[in-house]
C-alpha cells in the first residue's frame, strides 16, 4: 500500500475522514466502537510543518445507549464509561499520526499500534453530547510516536478529559521484531 502524501492541510482532513467511514463500513455494526465512528467526523487538521505538529479534530455526538456506565439510573442521566472514552481517544489520536512530515511518515500511512493509553479524566461526559477530541503528535521518531489528546463538550469548551497515546510500529515479515 503506498504511503498517503496529503499536501494541504483539507487533503489531511479528507484522508482522515475517509480512514475514519472506511474502518466504520469495513467493521461489524455491532462492533463496540463502530457507533463512535458512525457519529464521528474529522473537523480539522494540521500537516506537519518545521515548526508546527500534526494535528486534527473529531466532532461527535456521543451515541446514547451505547457507552453509559448506568443506564438504568432513576434519574435517567447516563455518564460514559471510561472505557467508551479511552476507545474514543485511541480511535481520534491516531488519525494525526498521517499528517506528520513525508519523511516520518510510517509505510502506508499505517498509524501503529497502542503500547500505552493514559487518560485522565475531569468531568463525565453524557450520552447525547456534542463533544470533540483535539489531537496533537508530540513527537514521531522511526518506530514510536506519542499523542495527546483533550475530550472538551461543545456547549462550553469544558475539558473532560485528557490523554496520552504511545504508539509503536510494528513490522511484520520475517524477522518480525517489537
Amino acid at each position: 500500500m503506498a504511503t498517503p502524501n496529503p499536501q494541504t492541510d483539507e487533503e489531511a482532513r479528507a484522508l482522515m475522514h475517509r480512514l475514519i467511514k472506511t474502518y466504520s463500513a469495513a467493521s461489524p455494526r455491532d462492533n463496540f466502537d463502530n457507533a463512535f465512528n458512525r457519529a464521528a467526523a474529522c473537523t480539522a487538521a494540521s500537516l506537519e510543518t518545521a515548526t508546527t505538529a500534526a494535528k486534527a479534530t473529531v466532532a461527535f455526538t456521543i451515541p446514547p445507549g451505547l457507552y453509559g456506565n448506568n443506564p438504568a439510573s432513576p434519574t435517567g442521566a447516563s455518564s460514559v464509561h471510561g472505557g467508551a472514552i479511552a476507545t474514543f481517544f485511541d480511535n481520534s489520536t491516531s488519525l494525526p499520526m498521517l499528517a506528520v512530515l513525508p519523511g516520518k511518515r510510517w509505510a502506508g500511512g499505517f498509524s501503529g499500534v497502542t503500547r500505552n493509553l493514559s487518560v485522565t479524566y475531569f468531568r463525565p461526559a453524557h450520552a447525547g453530547e456534542a463533544v470533540v477530541i483535539e489531537a496533537e503528535v508530540v513527537q514521531c521518531g522511526k518506530r514510536n510516536a506519542t499523542i495527546s489528546g483533550v475530550l472538551r463538550r461543545v456547549r462550553d469548551g469544558v475539558v473532560l478529559a485528557m490523554c496520552r497515546h504511545d504508539k509503536v510500529r510494528l513490522e511484520g515479515g520475517e524477522g518480525f521484531k517489537l
